[in-house]
């Protein structure tokens, strides 16, 4: 494209409150910051009650969409349509971009040319935006990634941590399934087609939240099947990737269930009866079990205390 711009940005939004804005302008900062200038970036107003683009900062590299709700994988994907850049990346709005990303995204692919996208390093921190006490696993050195994806040995984590060649994007068709894991769904197709290089520079900050009020158990178990279901012709008769598909279905499976737990418990304490009745069938039918040790855990306090003895003895 003449004149477009080396990396486009996107970063899909719903703001709904004073915070959330803040924590995008604090997002944009970081763009702001980047040592490399030949970027655009779009801001995709999924829905927000919040008139995003007359309440954000202007900035001369910005540019701000509107449409209905749809979800962060539809965002993503009027993202691409609105940008021209040869290379994408795709930041969440509440977390940052270190200074020097885009420099080191576009050096790895000029050492790799023969990949659709190149991997850094992230940083965490805490909701609040502090330090955190633990560390961040290592990057796999292999180029291949769908198997290790596929077995949830190792996931990219968050988005911005990685850069897309747009041709990659555009030849597996962006992202699908409005809501849920979607990046898992974009993640596999791109990686089954194109080999990846994961380089050591930190180039992303990612804002941690706790599981259960930030992902919905119910919604995650019905969409990661969907997306493991999506995979099966392409690992039939493979063994390795038959046994990658187990792992990481099963890994999967186990920690939305324990978000389930956590959602009817916040749904309880939040007296959201209903919410927490339909999670607790959906619990039920995936392990009875769990749904009967949870239960007791809550009425054994009640039930097995100690008789208190009569006056007198």
């Amino acid at each position: 494209m003449p004149n477009a711009p080396r990396v486009s940005i996107v970063i899909p939004a719903f703001v709904s409150s004073p915070h959330h804005l803040a924590l995008l302008e604090e997002t944009l900062r970081t763009v702001d910051a980047q040592t490399f200038a030949d970027f655009e970036t779009v801001v995709v107003d999924d829905g927000s009650p919040v008139n995003v683009a007359s309440a954000l900062t202007k900035r001369a590299h910005l540019t701000v969409v509107r449409q209905p709700n749809a979800g962060p994988a539809m965002a993503r994907n009027r993202g691409i349509k609105e940008t021209r850049g040869e290379h994408i990346v795709f930041l969440d709005a509440d977390d940052h971009l270190l200074p020097g990303a885009l420099e080191a995204g576009l050096r790895a692919f000029e050492a790799h040319p023969e990949c659709g996208f190149v991997i850094g390093r992230r940083e965490e921190m805490t909701y609040e935006g502090g330090p955190v006490p633990w560390g961040v696993a290592a990057s796999p050195k292999e180029s291949n990634l769908y198997e290790t994806l596929l077995a949830f040995d190792w996931y990219i984590i968050p988005p911005s941590s990685a850069m897309f060649r747009r041709s990659v994007v555009e030849a597996v068709g962006g992202f699908r399934d409005p809501w849920g894991p979607d990046d898992l769904d974009f993640y596999l197709r791109v990686a089954r087609a194109y080999p990846a290089y994961c380089h050591e520079e930190p180039v992303t900050r990612y804002r941690r939240y706790s599981a259960s009020t930030s992902r919905d158990g119910e919604r995650m178990l019905r969409g990661i099947r969907t997306v493991y279901e999506r995979q099966l012709p392409h690992v039939a008769g493979n063994a390795s990737l038959e046994r990658a598909y187990e792992r990481g279905l099963g890994q999967l499976v186990a920690i939305f269930r324990d978000c389930l737990v956590e959602n009817i418990q916040d749904r309880v304490r939040a007296r959201a009866w209903r919410r927490a009745a339909r999670s607790t069938v959906v619990l039920a039918r995936e392990d009875p079990r769990r749904l009967f040790r949870e239960a007791a855990a809550v009425v054994a306090p009640r039930s097995w205390r100690p008789a208190e003895r009569a006056s007198g003895e």
